[in-house]
């Protein structure tokens, strides 16, 4: 070994390996050579990097257009670094921060990662439109979409809430010119009851019906409700009462301004109803004169009615007497061959003790107290009947011990055919030996011997129940008709003169 260092050759080789070396070293390092740094670069493209713009003051302004919105970037680095960046870390920005309103050419700015630099970019400047903003308060519609179930109908629809349906609009302040609406939808398909879409969204729409862009709204959804309902038509009302009132009162009258009210209910069932008398007063709630609200109560095949309570007004009054003498009877269903004799009295006529409200028995006449028998299939003897009895609204006959409407009726056989009760005439008495003319209105006939029971006001017929507080719904007696001086009073006793009257006959 230490000849072959020693061999002026063996050193000349190893000089020249170590040169050799040495170059190399020299030449691999990128700082110091052109050729290898080349080799480690490269050139990357992106064709349509979004340019996105900052700084601007939303509260003052809106961007409402930039042309072009994406430019094309050419960058350059080590092959390492280009191959560790996305597109999107390549941004193009656009500075908005001191701008003002209106249409102006402004230049970009590029953010690139570390060890890549710009090589292009292009275009350098864009052009934007900037707009003041304005806010309004505006109130918002709900618009419905779809069809309900089968034979149901899209009712009112409404903004509910605490917040309501007002809300704040906030866009470009030339745009307000084209806004028609602010609404939110809601879809009824196939509903057969009320519907709710609790997180509507509100939506600004254009004189065209597009959705606006551009826009802020506060609060941007609402809860909306949309009714479905049945067909309806509207009908009269007619009150009834149930009940009685306190001891000692009478009524004098019920009624309301209401006139008619809105029916809902399917087609076939609505087509039926001609009067709705759901609305019933009860009496035993009723302690003074005055207002009452009174609900409606529905029947079956009826979905709703609109309004759902009306206001009464009801006067009362304390509970008086009166008798009316001499009473003609109505026979009916007598033969031709048979008279009648009702508690042994010739003349068909009986005494009848009224009750009801002081006003309505000083107006009571002896033509309006209508009382009837019908003796139809009886035979010859004597018979226990109950009268029937009329008598205008709000009054009935007193019965209690010693009297009442039940009489002893003797049939027997007339002679010569002629019977001994004829029909009074137009001219029966009111007690006082006056004859009367003035007609009743027709009452649906009926006994007064029932128990307190109820009626309605808005018909002239009915009868009441025999109670202080019942009514009876036999029509109103002519208004320009007063009672004599002998009708007056609480218990005044009627009394009837000859003149001016008929024995009733069969």
């Amino acid at each position: 070994m230490d000849k072959l260092l020693n061999h002026p050759t063996s050193l000349k080789i190893l000089a020249v390996l170590i040169a050799v070396l040495i170059w190399a070293v020299v030449h691999i390092d990128p700082e110091t050579s052109p050729q290898s740094a080349t080799s480690n670069t490269d050139t990357k493209v992106i064709e349509a990097a979004a340019i996105v713009p900052e700084g601007l003051d939303t509260d003052k302004y809106v961007l409402t257009a930039m042309e072009p919105t994406v430019a094309r970037l050419v960058v350059e680095g080590r092959i390492s670094s280009l191959y560790k960046a996305t597109n999107d870390d390549y941004i193009v920005k656009l500075d908005l921060k001191n701008v003002e309103p209106g249409i102006q050419e402004l230049p970009l700015t590029v953010e690139l990662p570390s060890g890549i630099k710009e090589v292009e970019l292009s275009p350098r400047k864009v052009t934007v439109q900037i707009e003041e903003l304005e806010t309004q308060t505006r109130e918002v519609q709900v618009i419905t979409e779809g069809q309900p179930a089968e034979g149901y109908l899209i009712g009112e629809s409404s903004i509910v809430g605490d917040t309501g349906n007002v809300v704040e609009v906030t866009m470009p302040k030339d745009d307000y010119a084209r806004l028609d609406k602010l609404a939110v939808t809601v879809d009824v398909t196939g509903a057969d009851s009320t519907v709710t879409n609790k997180k509507a969204k509100v939506i600004a729409y254009d004189t065209q019906g597009n959705p606006m862009e551009n826009v802020t709204i506060v609060p941007d959804t609402l809860t909306a409700e949309t009714q479905i309902t049945l067909p309806s038509k509207e009908v009269p009302i007619q009150l009834r009462y149930t009940g009685t009132l306190p001891d000692g009162f009478s009524l004098v009258s019920i009624g309301t301004d209401v006139e008619k009210v809105s029916v809902n209910a399917r087609s076939e069932q609505l087509e039926q109803i001609a009067i709705f008398d759901g609305f019933i007063l009860d009496l035993s709630k009723v302690k003074a004169s005055g207002e009452v609200m009174v609900k409606a109560e529905l029947s079956d095949g009826i979905a709703a009615v609109t309004p759902a309570e009306i206001p009464v007004d009801v006067v009362i009054e304390a509970t008086e007497r009166r008798t009316m003498s001499n009473v003609p009877v109505t026979i009916t269903g007598l033969a031709d061959n048979m008279k009648v004799n009702i508690n042994d009295s010739s003349n068909g006529r009986i005494d009848v003790i009224v009750k009801g409200a002081s006003s309505l028995l000083q107006k009571l006449k002896l033509s309006d107290v209508k009382l009837s028998l019908d003796v139809t299939g009886l035979q010859e003897g004597t018979h226990e009947l109950t009268l029937d009895a009329e008598l205008p609204a709000y009054l009935q006959v007193e019965e209690s011990e010693g009297y009442s409407l039940t009489v002893n009726v003797k049939l027997s056989r007339a002679e010569q055919d002629v019977d001994t009760i004829t029909p009074p005439d137009d001219g029966g008495t009111d007690g006082s030996g006056n004859g009367g003319n003035q007609p009743s209105g027709n009452g649906s006939g009926g006994t007064n011997s029932s128990s307190g029971g109820g009626g309605d006001s808005s018909s002239g017929n009915g009868n009441s129940g025999s109670s202080d507080n019942g009514s009876n719904n036999s029509s109103q007696e002519d208004p320009d008709s007063s009672p004599s001086d002998n009708d007056a009073g609480n218990s005044e006793e009627d009394t009837g003169g000859e003149e001016g009257q008929n024995s009733s006959a069969a």
